[in-house]
């Protein structure tokens, strides 16, 4: 418990830090998920071969793997550093390839709720002169999104798991500042075991909050 309290601090600190990736990083997911969506969803091709290539490269490639690719490998090749500064891209580079991972499959729960949307509505939307935008805007999205909040916030919580992957890249946070720890003190048992404590309250709270909204929105059933 000593050693609990004598790095509490230290340990929180990362914990803020994880907290403000994983809201960058669900911000940019849906946004990011939902351009991909409506890009599948278009009559365009290329659009939509864009989105099919973006939707399948990350969701068929490991996260670490591009983190290293991107964060790490990408300065090889291009002036990163110097544009966006040494110390500030790493931090942007992780937080938009995290949030790319997550779009990839916000991308695909925010297709199939749009989908899900009864094709009468849009048709009966059209027959009143609706154009697709405001179609898409006021009758499909509305809906779809009550049908999407609850894998929408599983997906959140995901995202603060996945964000356990940026300390190998050097990204200061939770798992990060807990090896900080450990190399001075020693103690990985008693260190790993409040980080994991404290990576359960967070994803359990996300995790009841979903709990909460299926049973609100009963989306089944209506």
């Amino acid at each position: 418990m000593n050693v609990i309290w004598q790095n509490l601090p230290v340990i929180l600190d990362g914990l803020r830090l994880t907290i403000q990736y994983a809201i960058v990083a669900i911000i940019l997911m849906i946004i990011i998920g939902l351009i991909a969506a409506l890009m599948r969803l278009s009559r365009f091709r290329i659009l939509n071969w864009i989105a099919w290539a973006y939707v399948e490269v990350f969701r068929s490639t490991p996260l670490l793997v591009q983190l290293f690719f991107i964060v790490l490998g990408l300065p090889a090749i291009l002036p990163v550093n110097e544009w966006f500064g040494q110390l500030l891209y790493p931090i942007l580079a992780a937080a938009f390839t995290l949030s790319l991972n997550e779009g990839a499959y916000v991308s695909e729960i925010m297709r199939a709720g749009i989908l899900g949307v009864d094709r009468g509505q849009k048709e009966a939307a059209a027959s009143i002169g609706m154009t697709g935008w405001q179609t898409m805007h006021h009758i499909v999205l509305p809906q779809a999104f009550k049908r999407m909040i609850p894998p929408l916030v599983n997906q959140a919580a995901q995202t603060i798991k996945d964000t356990s992957l940026l300390a190998p890249v050097g990204i200061i946070e939770l798992v990060y500042k807990g090896e900080i720890v450990i190399a001075a003190t020693f103690a990985s048992f008693t260190i790993w075991g409040l980080i994991a404590v404290l990576y359960f309250i967070l994803i359990f709270s996300v995790s009841q909050c979903a709990s909460y909204l299926e049973r609100r929105l009963q989306v089944d059933k209506r």
